[in-house]
């Protein structure tokens, strides 16, 4: 399901952007585009570049025919002693998930700019893999003693936007990912921003600066030390004009004047557990990230990938939860079983 726009169809986004939806074709007989292969352990056969291998039934092993021997005597094929040759299967796989690229397995399209630049967009709605709520676009009656709170639970969530980056790791790194969220009035629409490769930096920071540009509040998590900076320095390099939102509501110092007291510490993921009673399984650690991006850029299979963009959505999605929390003067409860906690499993994300 997608929030705007069918298949191969191009939509205007805010700013002068365009995304553009496409599917990548299939064919009628299979789950996967045109090209690529299905692999089974049903006792059928398989195909890969030099035709079709047989695939016993219960077993993931394919019986490859030996090498000519003709062709070995006169030293056209050259198979060291000991070393088993590649399995086919296994590397047609691996062919088969570089082809198709993270839009294959996400829903979504490219944001294109005037100059010929293009980045990834996968958009979502929180609804879709989430039971809404009636409760997620209010905020209650905020501290007095905290304006940055009562200004937001004033205006309204239609004038926030949610933000969370993934970079290379340092400060000289790029931006790869740049995960959004913003209120519709009826749903929550989740947008994250992906360079395929380090070549679409730059693009993917001007979608970022268009987006940003309708809104007055920015949130983030430790954004005003590390996300904030660190997109205005890539914008400098890549020259790339960004205006965020003019006031900017860091979670984690509010989350600290709160909680700090009554929690070992105050990461995002302990204030899941303790204030939002939510408990991630199946999530990429944060450590891991710039390793799978590199590895992605490299060689182009983008299956490792996607659990970084899950972890990127339970992140965005983690701070509406707080500000609620904190908006709303709920507090952390030490816990009696894990039969209290929700459990927040990134898996199921991925359809």
């Amino acid at each position: 399901m997608r929030p705007s726009g069918e298949s191969g169809e191009a939509v205007a986004m805010d700013g002068g952007g365009r995304v553009d939806f496409s599917e990548p074709e299939r064919d009628a007989e299979a789950s996967v585009p045109r090209g690529c292969m299905a692999a089974q352990a049903t006792g059928t056969k398989a195909s890969v570049p030099g035709g079709p291998v047989d695939v016993e039934a219960g077993s993931t092993e394919a019986s490859v025919p030996e090498a000519d021997p003709i062709a070995s005597a006169t030293g056209q094929v050259d198979v060291p002693c000991g070393v088993p040759e590649a399995d086919p299967i296994a590397s047609a796989s691996r062919e088969c998930h570089a082809k198709l690229g993270v839009e294959a397995y996400l829903p979504g399209g490219e944001w294109r700019d005037d100059a010929g630049g293009a980045v990834f967009v996968h958009e979502r709605l929180r609804s879709e893999f989430e039971a809404p709520r009636s409760a997620w676009g209010r905020l209650g009656r905020a501290p007095d003693d905290e304006p940055d709170l009562v200004a937001v639970q004033a205006l309204g969530l239609e004038h926030v936007l949610f933000l969370d980056l993934e970079t290379g790791g340092f400060s000289s790194s790029p931006v790869f990912l740049a995960g959004t969220m913003h209120w519709n009035g009826s749903d929550f629409v989740l947008r994250q921003y992906f360079a395929r490769h380090y070549g679409e930096e730059r693009t993917l920071l001007r979608a970022v600066a268009e987006a940003a540009r309708r809104f007055a509040f920015l949130v983030t998590f430790n954004g005003k030390s590390y996300d904030a900076p660190f997109l205005r320095d890539r914008a400098r390099v890549h020259g790339v004009p960004l205006l965020l939102p003019g006031r900017h509501l860091d979670l984690l110092h509010l989350a600290r004047r709160r909680w700090r007291r009554k929690l070992a510490n105050c990461r995002l993921q302990t204030l899941e557990l303790y204030v939002c009673r939510r408990r991630r399984s199946g999530d990429v650690r944060s450590e891991e990230v710039p390793g799978l991006y590199h590895d992605f850029v490299r060689r182009g299979d983008p299956y490792r990938l996607i659990p970084v963009f899950h972890h990127n959505l339970l992140d965005v999605i983690t701070m509406h939860e707080l500000l609620t929390a904190l908006c709303s003067g709920r507090e952390p409860r030490r816990l009696r079983g894990w039969e209290e906690v929700e459990e927040w499993d990134a898996e199921h994300l991925r359809h």
